[in-house]
């Protein structure tokens, strides 16, 4: 609702839009989302790097590991602890690049105020400034990488979906590394033995043992 605040920083791949705000701060100003879906609340969202880039790990800071964009938020509130919106991701970006990461932050917000505002992660709350709230759908999208889920990434995908409704359907209960390894079970099960090992290598015991039943293959296979 109007007159609550939520600053949100998340240092993980593909985290640009993460929370899907409807204004971007690209090139000093905010550019709005094709289908934006609005809210009343002051939220922002400070994003490791853009939705098609990784965030990487960064060292440490206060005597434990860190990311990249943690640690470059970090070093920047500690030199600069009174700057604006504008000035935040200028310097997060300048941190990184001095650090030598490729990654680029990214800067979301609920709101379209004013990129020279000082920032504060719990103070100065902006009112409610969309005249509509909700999704607002003004363009079809489609996807930009079409093959996106075709090779290794698909058949992972597939594999680990087979090997839950298999698990399922048998009772069993296993981890998500099991899943995934069923789902695309190879021949060679003693591989995935010394990769998985412990508990979940007898669980791949039982699958494979049982595959007659379950897969409808024969036990040689």
């Amino acid at each position: 609702p109007s007159g609550v605040k939520l600053t949100a920083v998340m240092d993980c791949c593909h985290s640009g839009t993460g929370l899907d705000l409807p204004f971007t701060l690209t090139g000093g100003t905010w550019v709005e989302e094709d289908n934006p879906a609005h809210s009343a609340g002051d939220v922002l969202l400070i994003s490791g790097c853009q939705d098609d880039q990784c965030s990487s790990d960064g060292g440490g800071g206060y005597g434990r590991p860190m990311g990249a964009m943690t640690t470059a938020l970090c070093n920047t509130l500690e030199k600069h602890p009174v700057l604006s919106h504008m000035q935040l991701i200028e310097y997060l970006e300048d941190e990184l690049a001095n650090g030598g990461f490729e990654q680029i932050p990214n800067l979301s917000a609920s709101q379209a105020f004013d990129p020279q505002r000082q920032f504060s992660p719990v103070d100065i709350i902006e009112g409610n400034r969309n005249p509509m709230l909700g999704r607002q759908f003004r363009k079809k999208k489609h996807a930009k990488n079409p093959k996106l889920l075709d090779g290794g990434l698909g058949a992972m995908l597939m594999g680990g979906a087979a090997g839950f409704m298999i698990a399922g359907a048998a009772g069993k209960m296993m981890d998500i590394g099991t899943g995934l390894v069923v789902g695309g079970l190879p021949s060679d099960i003693s591989d995935v033995r010394g990769i998985l090992g412990g508990p979940s290598a007898s669980i791949l015991d039982v699958f494979h043992s049982g595959s007659s039943g379950w897969l409808g293959g024969s036990d040689s296979d």
